[in-house]
């Protein structure tokens, strides 16, 4: 691999955090059918995403369609994140520029608000 801008590496690095926000998320909401504990199934690679999945399921009826659309929709943004990090050691070097990973970033960030926000509505009863 060649070497990588600074401006790539921090486009990389928000990436990366935001793509481990987003985790976190997922494993807080997988949690409950999971006897509750955020911090086992976060420990788990994979383990949020299918946890949170599981969950959905259980959602309160008025939101259920919508939990599964928004972790779906997360589970597609991981995925992205995933293969534009992977593409760097291809043999041709993948894009490298910082404005995809910032997008990516971006991406993975409206994701979790819209969790957070699906969350409140429905523990609030709306």
């Amino acid at each position: 691999m060649q070497r990588l801008a600074g401006e790539t590496l921090t486009a990389i690095g928000r990436m990366t955090v935001a793509a481990t926000e987003l985790e976190h998320l997922l494993a807080w909401i997988g949690a409950d059918r999971a006897g509750g504990d955020a911090a086992a199934v976060f420990a788990h690679p994979g383990e949020p995403l299918r946890a949170a999945r599981g969950s959905a399921e259980f959602a309160p009826p008025a939101h259920r369609d919508q939990f599964i659309a928004h972790i779906e929709g997360a589970a597609t943004q991981l995925a992205l994140s995933q293969a534009a990090l992977r593409a760097l050691w291809r043999e041709d070097g993948g894009r490298r520029d910082p404005d995809m990973f910032n997008e990516i970033a971006g991406r993975l960030l409206r994701c979790c608000d819209a969790l957070q926000t699906l969350l409140q509505e429905s523990v609030g009863g709306r």
